[in-house]
Order: C-alpha cells, then sequence, then structure tokens
C-alpha cells in the first residue's frame, strides 16, 4: 500500500512539473509574414483583409496594413484594390463571378509578396426552402414546426456546401443565428457544425441527387409570428477546407492533445482566399 502511494506521489509532482515548465522559446527566430484574408462571395464586393503575423508571445493582436498594394487578377484584367477605412479591408469596385479563377497578389514593404487563388462556385438552383407549422411536439408537449432546405446538387463534379439558419428578432429588429435541430441521421453523423452554429457538409453521398433537410423550430416560433432566413453556400474547396480544418481544431484543442493546423493557402504568408455563392430564402 505504501509503494502504491510512494508511486502515486511520484507521478503526481512529474505532471505538476511538467505543467510549470515555460517552453524556452528564446533560440527561436521569428520572421513576421503577411496574414492575407479574402472570403469573398457572390452577393458582395470583392475584398481582402491583410495583417500580419506574431510572436507566440504577444496577446495583443495586430493593426491591419493599410500601406498595400493589393492586386487582384481574374484571368484577364488586374483590379488595384483601394482600401476602406471602416472595413478595414481593401475593397474592388466588382463583385466576384461564378466559374471564374481569381489571384489575390499583395505587396508590403519589407515583407514577402504573399498570393493565393480560388474559384468561385456556381450558384445553387434549388427550390425554395419552406416552413410547417404544429409537425411534431417538445418534450414538454409544445408544439414544434419543421423548416425544410433542398440541395439540387450539379452532376459529375465535388460540391460543398454550409447551411446557415437565422430568425428575425422583432425586438432588436436584426437577424440571429438559430442554431439547427435536426434528426437528418446523415447531419447527424457526417456535418461539421461551424462556428456560427450551422452545418459543413459535401455531396459525396448524393452527388448530382436531390436532398432536403429537415430542422426543428422550436415552441415560439410555432404558431406565432415568424420570420426566417436559410442560407445554403456553395463553397470552393479552399473554403471548405479551411471550415473543416477550424471544426477540427476545436475538436483537438484540449489540454493533453496537439490540435490540428489552421488551413492556409496563402504563399509566402498565412491566411485564406476562399469563396462561396449564395442563395438566400427569406420564410415569412
Amino acid at each position: 500500500m505504501k509503494k502504491n502511494l510512494w508511486l502515486f506521489g511520484l507521478i503526481a509532482s512529474l505532471l505538476v512539473t511538467s505543467c510549470d515548465t515555460e517552453l524556452d522559446d528564446s533560440s527561436i527566430k521569428f520572421t513576421p509574414r503577411l496574414v492575407v484574408n479574402s472570403f469573398v462571395n457572390s452577393d458582395d464586393f470583392f475584398s481582402v483583409q491583410v495583417s500580419q503575423t506574431i510572436p507566440m508571445t504577444d496577446t495583443v493582436y495586430p493593426d491591419y496594413i493599410e500601406n498595400a498594394v493589393v492586386l487582384v487578377n481574374d484571368g484577364s484584367q488586374n483590379y488595384t484594390l483601394s482600401y476602406n477605412l471602416g472595413l478595414s479591408k481593401y475593397v474592388a469596385n466588382f463583385k466576384p463571378v461564378a466559374g471564374k479563377e481569381y489571384t489575390v497578389e499583395v505587396s508590403v514593404p519589407n515583407f514577402s509578396k504573399a498570393t493565393g487563388r480560388m474559384t468561385l462556385p456556381n450558384k445553387l438552383n434549388s427550390p425554395k426552402s419552406i416552413w410547417k407549422n404544429n409537425t411534431g411536439l417538445d418534450s414538454f408537449g409544445f408544439e414544434t414546426g419543421t423548416l425544410t432546405c433542398f440541395i439540387a446538387d450539379p452532376q459529375n463534379e465535388r460540391n460543398y456546401y454550409e447551411i446557415n439558419l437565422y430568425r428575425f428578432d422583432d425586438f432588436i429588429q436584426e437577424w440571429v443565428i438559430m442554431p439547427p435541430t435536426t434528426t437528418d441521421p446523415f447531419l447527424n453523423q457526417n456535418a461539421a457544425k461551424t462556428d456560427l452554429g450551422g452545418f459543413l457538409l459535401d455531396d459525396r453521398t448524393f452527388n448530382g441527387g436531390n436532398r432536403q433537410f429537415e430542422f426543428i423550430t422550436s415552441y415560439g416560433s410555432a404558431g406565432s409570428m415568424y420570420k426566417y432566413l436559410v442560407e445554403v453556400r456553395s463553397l470552393s474547396v479552399e473554403y471548405y477546407t479551411y471550415l473543416q480544418s477550424l471544426a477540427n481544431y476545436r475538436k483537438t484543442s484540449g489540454l493533453f492533445s496537439d490540435p490540428t493546423p489552421i488551413y492556409s493557402n496563402i504563399t509566402n504568408g498565412r491566411g485564406i482566399c476562399a469563396g462561396a455563392s449564395i442563395q438566400r430564402d427569406t420564410i415569412q
């Protein structure tokens, strides 16, 4: 018994010592690199945000870089983006076109030139989302509704999607995210959750087919005035890979595990260049 207690004490002391040991990063040479984030979609003007990497010991997020030269090429023409102080982004005067490949090039004095590339996917042509009242009961016996969205998946190509649900809050007069509750076995088993609370999925099991996904609306919406927004985003492969890496990072960022690295497709820098075509349905 005493031997077991001694062994337990030794293990505990080693754990405490290892937790208190600080990483010696004095020999690590830090070289700042550009951080380029360009999340573009079919509804908004092309935009790019630029900052820089910081040492691990820094706790303050760096300021956005305002003196960069940001060029976007669509395969036939170069565009120079202007800095928008209010948005803290470089903004173009055009919206991206589905099917086109775009190259982003960022130059800043004393930094290596950073580049990224992506192709904007085609917008879906799916049936309009619908909502039905009094389709079930919750655990307290209150009526629930069903919100159904449809995906008409194009054939002979790999496609990636993000489904987000919103409801309109009359009190604050804004759309608020509605975390989706579903009994769909495919979503529950295969789809990853995003930071917004939506679902991230690909078409590997229904390529070229028509799928519908049903979500449960809680009591308080059923039987009363309601207004919903269903957003289905067709994602570029870069966007999907990035969001998937974020979901994996959240799963593996525990105390005793090595976190999964966040995906980046920026050459000579960090960040992401990705695009989405959006189908929105407002139900009232």
